[in-house]
């Protein structure tokens, strides 16, 4: 039984391959397998740089069904359901694949071409799954630059497993809400309270300052932690000081879900 655990946890690291073969053995099905697409790693004692570059392939459906109660209906009504949500996962994950490879291209470009010129430069980027339960996966991409200060940046991929659907901040309001209203009002009551305490200060726009935060955009980063809330994002330096790091502001429950 240990052994089982052993190879369930260490096989699908050790190779793309491995993790095929994982794939099509009845009863370990997921909803993605996580792999590792390419590495790249330069050190020349001033500059190092390690970036992992992930990849998303699909899992198999079938414990799925099983999970969700769709192994109750009909099996023509099953395989409509299955093959409209597995297009729709694909294509999550093709977009998810692109954007991940995209950046991390860029990151490797901009690091080769500053460490001519740069004394010290750190690049490291990795990911991580961050929720995988029966209504949401996420995924993020993270990346630490350091020279002199040292700067994380981010990255959040959420997908609905029922639709199998890259979510937007839209898709989780009913159409016609003005959802940035909505959010950028409650970020800006939690902004206020925490001011009021005396900790370090949120940068908000309010008529005095023409810096700081003003609203919530239509493509503000966002992901649903563990305990299913929504979790909006700032990346460091942007409602903060610097030194804070990432800014994350927890929405009520009240404010987007019906």
């Amino acid at each position: 039984i240990a052994a089982c655990f052993c190879l369930l946890f260490l096989l699908p690291n050790l190779s793309k391959e491995t993790a095929y073969a994982l794939q099509s053995i009845p009863g370990i099905g997921s909803y993605f397998q996580l792999i590792t697409f390419r590495k790249y790693s330069f050190e020349d004692g001033n500059h190092k740089a390690e970036v992992v570059v992930p990849k998303l392939e699909q899992g198999s459906e079938e414990s799925e069904i099983k999970n969700s109660g769709e192994a109750n209906a009909s099996k023509g009504k099953e395989a409509g359901s299955v093959a409209s949500k597995e297009s729709e996962k694909a294509n999550s994950a093709q977009a998810i694949n692109f954007d991940i490879e995209k950046k991390t291209d860029e990151l490797i470009a901009a690091f080769k071409q500053e460490i001519q010129s740069s004394e010290y430069k750190n690049l490291s980027v990795s990911s991580q799954v961050i929720l995988d339960s029966k209504n949401y996966y996420v995924l993020a991409l993270s990346a630490l630059q350091q020279e002199g200060d040292s700067f994380t940046q981010n990255h959040y991929y959420t997908m609905d497993k029922h639709s199998g659907k890259l979510l937007q901040l839209s898709d989780l309001f009913p159409e016609g809400t003005d959802y940035q209203k909505l959010l950028s009002e409650e970020v800006v009551s939690q902004m206020k309270a925490h001011n009021q305490k005396g900790d370090f200060p949120y940068f908000i726009q309010d008529g005095e300052d023409d810096e700081g935060f003003t609203e919530v955009k239509k493509d503000q980063s966002f992901y649903i932690n563990g305990e299913g809330k929504l979790v909006l994002v700032f990346p460091q330096g942007e409602v903060a000081p610097m030194a804070q790091g990432e800014q994350q502001f927890v929405m009520p429950d009240r404010i987007w879900k019906a």
